[in-house]
């Protein structure tokens, strides 16, 4: 058996690499085994648990089953476009018939490649993001502009590159966070929900952002992310993020401030409690419109951009609140209250 380094365009033909960019496919390169064996050399057996997938670039095999009948097998073969008999254990024995050479993927990061391909219609289109340095992505999400260039400066700086392998867990749902993620290099996955109820939210590529909701709302992980590449990611401490980013984004306003803006008339306000949909109907804040923390970053695309928003809910939520609205290129306010917004100020706001 010899080892040779494995070409990943010769996967084009096969499922699931045939959904993949060229850029993806060549990026899980690393992760493929190039395997070149003689005549009678067998690959695997019946009964075998294997953590590798198998995959037959050239020459062929003799599948063997329970009963001994023996099937020839040609990686011309019109059914050779997925991993040879892809279960655990195998239902076959693989033997060599001539020079073979077979590409070999961990099973697990197979599975991950299917996963990702299933949703492959959340990325944006080729190319897109692929050239895009992590720094100038960050400047163009909104939220950076409202940071002083000398912060950025210091907030660029404080960043620190860490290299990752396709299948790596970087947040795992329900633990702590403590890191703030930008996509450097690289593909990875968002999922949330376990086993075979996990759905998968959006795949991201480089220039993305992640991690921030967990640091703002201080609640543990809302989904889990998975690298489906090798890549670079730029990690941010919490106390990093919440001293330059989060202080620098979210802005606060006590009632004093919002009853002179709605009087004056120089800005249109609106009133948004985050809270889930029943909070909201037992204690409903007067002229709020809702739409529930789990909704907002979904529907913020659509809102009325002329507008400024004040997020009136108590607690972390409006904090995070206004960050997803301010990560959308809105205006956003979280309301500081100590009483209830003074019945004027509801009447207009009512109106808006």
């Amino acid at each position: 058996m010899s080892i040779t380094t494995p070409d990943p365009s010769r996967l084009a033909e096969f499922i699931p690499f045939d959904s993949l960019s060229h850029t993806h496919l060549h990026a899980i390169q690393g992760q493929l085994e190039a395997l070149n064996l003689p005549p009678g050399r067998m690959v695997f057996k019946r009964g075998q648990h294997s953590d590798k997938a198998y995959f037959l670039v050239d020459g062929e095999l003799d599948l063997i089953d329970a009963g001994f009948s023996v099937r020839p097998f040609s990686a011309t073969d019109d059914e050779n476009y997925l991993a040879l008999d892809n279960y655990a254990p195998h239902t076959v024995n693989a033997i060599t018939r001539t020079d073979a050479t077979l590409y070999t993927l961990d099973r697990d990061k197979l599975d991950l490649l299917m996963a990702w391909t299933g949703a492959v219609d959340l990325l944006p289109p080729p190319g897109q993001d692929e050239q895009r340095d992590w720094t100038d992505a960050l400047l163009a999400s909104g939220l950076f502009a409202r940071i002083a260039p000398a912060k950025l400066h210091t907030l660029f700086m404080k960043f620190q590159p860490r290299e990752v392998e396709m299948g790596t867990t970087v947040v795992r749902e329900g633990d702590s966070g403590d890191t703030f993620y930008v996509l450097k290099q690289g593909q990875a996955m968002v999922t949330r929900g376990q086993g075979r109820g996990a759905n998968t939210l959006a795949t991201l590529g480089p220039g993305r952002f992640f991690g921030e909701d967990a640091l703002i709302s201080d609640q543990p992980r809302n989904a889990t992310v998975t690298m489906t590449s090798d890549g670079v990611l730029m990690c941010l401490g919490q106390d990093d993020f919440q001293e330059i980013l989060q202080a620098s984004v979210i802005r606060h306003l006590n009632e004093a401030t919002l009853n002179d803006m709605v009087r004056d008339g120089d800005h249109a306000c609106i009133l948004l409690d985050v809270r889930l949909a029943a909070e909201f109907r037992h204690d409903r804040t007067p002229g709020a419109r809702n739409i529930p923390l789990g909704e907002l970053r979904q529907k913020a695309p659509a809102l009325e951009r002329d507008f400024t928003y004040i997020l009136c809910s108590a607690g972390r939520r409006s904090e995070l609140g206004a960050y997803i609205l301010s990560e959308a290129g809105l205006e956003a306010y979280v309301l500081d209250r100590e009483t209830t917004t003074d019945d004027a100020t509801k009447d207009v706001l009512a109106t808006e």
